[in-house]
C-alpha cells in the first residue's frame, strides 16, 4: 500500500465515522499510540528516529491504526508531522474535497487532512508548530500553545493561539478564520477568493489574504512576510501534538 493511498483511506473512513488504515490489532511491527511515545520509550526503536510509523487507536477508535510521520528532532520531538513542502513536487492547487481527504507521501511532500486535523485537535489540548527554511537559507520557527481545527459545519475554523518563536507571528492574522479552496471561498475578501483560479494559492485559512501561505506555489516571492516583507519559502513543516506530550 503507498502512502498516498494511506492518506485517501483515513479521510474515506473518516467520512464514514471510521478511522482506520491497518485495521486489526495486534501488530506485529512495534505500533506507537502516539508520536510522544518515541520520545520516552527508545528501548522500542533503539534511538528516535524521525519517520513513517504505525499509530494504534488512531483518533481514540479501538484497534484501528493508520499511518503517521514523526518528527523526534524538532522543539524536543514527539509532533505529527501534517504538512510539508520541500521541492515542489506536488500539487497544492486543490479543491475542498482533496483538502479534506489528504494527499501527497508522507515521506515526501504532503497534506494529512483537513478531518484528521479536527478528528484529532477539534476537542482541544493540542499544541502546533511550523517549521519553515527561507530561500536565503535562513531557519525560523512558530509555536502556538493552542492548536484547534473545527469540524466541516464550522468550515474547518483555525485556533492558533499562545506564539512562541524566532520572528513575528505570522499565522495570527490568520486565527480565528475559515479554511479556503479554489472551489470553496470562506475568507474575507470581499473582492475574490484567495485560493482561487487565478491566485496563487493552495488552501488555508486565509483573511485578505496571508501574511503565510504553506500551501502557496512553490518558490513564490509572498510565502511568507515577516516584518512587512515578502520571502520565498524553501521547506515547510506543520506538525502537532498533545501539550502533555511528555519528551
Amino acid at each position: 500500500m503507498t502512502t498516498t493511498t494511506i492518506i485517501t483511506t483515513i479521510t474515506l473512513l473518516l467520512a464514514i465515522g471510521i478511522v482506520a488504515v491497518l485495521a486489526g490489532c495486534p501488530k506485529a511491527n512495534a505500533p506507537i499510540e502516539s508520536c510522544c511515545y518515541l520520545g520516552f520509550n527508545t528501548s522500542v526503536f533503539n534511538k528516535r528516529k524521525s519517520g513513517v510509523y504505525t499509530m494504534v487507536n488512531f483518533c481514540g477508535v479501538k484497534c484501528y491504526d493508520a499511518e503517521v510521520y514523526c518528527d523526534t528532532i524538532n522543539g524536543g520531538g514527539g509532533w505529527l508531522v501534517v504538512q510539508r513542502r520541500q521541492d515542489g513536487s506536488v500539487d497544492f492547487k486543490r479543491t475542498w474535497g482533496e483538502y479534506e481527504d489528504g494527499f501527497g507521501e508522507l515521506t515526501g511532500e504532503f497534506w494529512y487532512g483537513l478531518r484528521a486535523l479536527h478528528c484529532l485537535t477539534g476537542q482541544g489540548g493540542w499544541e502546533m508548530r511550523i517549521d519553515i527554511k527561507l530561500a536565503n537559507g535562513t531557519k525560523l520557527f512558530f509555536n502556538y500553545e493552542h492548536f484547534k481545527i473545527a469540524s466541516a459545519r464550522d468550515k474547518y475554523k483555525l485556533t492558533a493561539e499562545g506564539f512562541q518563536g524566532t520572528t513575528t507571528n505570522p499565522m495570527g492574522w490568520h486565527n480565528g478564520n475559515y479554511f479556503t479552496t479554489t472551489d470553496n471561498d470562506n475568507d474575507g475578501w470581499i473582492s475574490g477568493n484567495c485560493a482561487g483560479a487565478d491566485a496563487k494559492n493552495g488552501g488555508w485559512w486565509f483573511t485578505a489574504c496571508a501574511t503565510i501561505s504553506l500551501n502557496g506555489y512553490y518558490g513564490q516571492v509572498n510565502s511568507v512576510y515577516l516584518y512587512g516583507q515578502p520571502y520565498v519559502l524553501k521547506f515547510s513543516e506543520m506538525k502537532i501534538r498533545p501539550r502533555q506530550c511528555s519528551i
